[in-house]
């Protein structure tokens, strides 16, 4: 028997390349999957390779920075579904790694917190009213490993990530006594996603030519920097935010779930 079998799992950024494999793995384990983002097109084809493998798929095109878009939507889904069990938030937007504070602008600070705490924000106040109850729920954010880092040229990056998490650990103290468990899962530099089209090509580009390297190059790197000397892969990333998801983790809430290697520490 699947451990999600029933389940109906909302992944918003579903198209993306973490998105499509956490889609992939909750329709393996027997969830009634609805991926949703901005373009419909990576959203059908994302779709249609989970169908090919057998699973159950919608779509439905969302701007996850518009709050009332956010709210409408989901309300629409939850009612077609009867529902909601899970829900992924794997949105992430373009921001800068690199500029130290001289060269800083407000703007380019910002984009580093504003947008993913937006996301966040509107994502958890459209599901809080479908999920819970009886039948429990989970909500599960992906998050850059930066939060427990200090490095130079990652000054809105840190706190946003810092922001993401303190939000979620805010969030679970109040939806709990509602049966809604809230976590994040905590990711390094992912070995395989620029393969897969992340838009963090465009985030390790620069840093690797600065120093002359090509993006593997620097993400073989980034692996020599871990206690275990490799980087998380997107399969791993989406097994585990299955089993986050499934009743076998029905006691985790308020937490962020390492996986960076041992390249941070709790």
């Amino acid at each position: 028997m699947t451990m999600l079998k029933a389940k109906t799992a909302l992944i918003l950024g579903g198209s993306g390349a973490i998105g499509s494999a956490v889609g992939h793995a909750l329709a393996r384990e027997g969830a009634q999957v609805h991926l949703g983002a901005r373009q419909q097109a990576r959203l059908d084809k994302v779709a249609q390779a989970i169908r090919a493998e057998g699973g159950e798929v919608g779509t439905f095109q969302v701007d996850t920075l518009d709050e009332r878009a956010t709210s409408d939507a989901v309300a629409d889904l939850a009612s077609r579904a009867g529902g909601i069990d899970i829900v992924v938030n794997a949105t992430s937007f373009m921001h800068d790694q690199g500029k130290e504070l001289g060269a800083l602008s407000l703007r380019d600070f910002m984009g580093g917190i504003t947008p993913f705490l937006t996301s966040g924000f509107n994502i958890a106040k459209a599901v809080a009213p479908h999920i819970g109850g009886a039948r429990g729920g989970a909500i599960i954010t992906v998050v850059a490993p930066a939060a427990r880092m200090a490095a130079p040229g990652h000054l809105g990056h840190i706190v946003g990530c810092a922001g993401i998490e303190a939000f979620s650990r805010a969030l679970a103290s109040e939806l709990g006594p509602r049966n809604i468990r809230v976590l994040c899962l905590r990711s390094h530099a992912i070995v395989d996603a620029v393969a897969a089209g992340s838009y963090t090509a465009g985030l390790f580009a620069p840093k690797a030519q600065a120093m002359g390297l090509t993006v593997q190059d620097w993400l073989e790197g980034a692996a020599q920097g871990t206690m275990l000397k490799q980087l998380p892969a997107l399969s791993q990333l989406a097994r585990i935010i299955a089993f986050l998801a499934s009743d076998a983790a029905a006691a985790m809430t308020a937490t962020a779930v390492n996986v960076t290697a041992g390249a941070t520490l709790d």
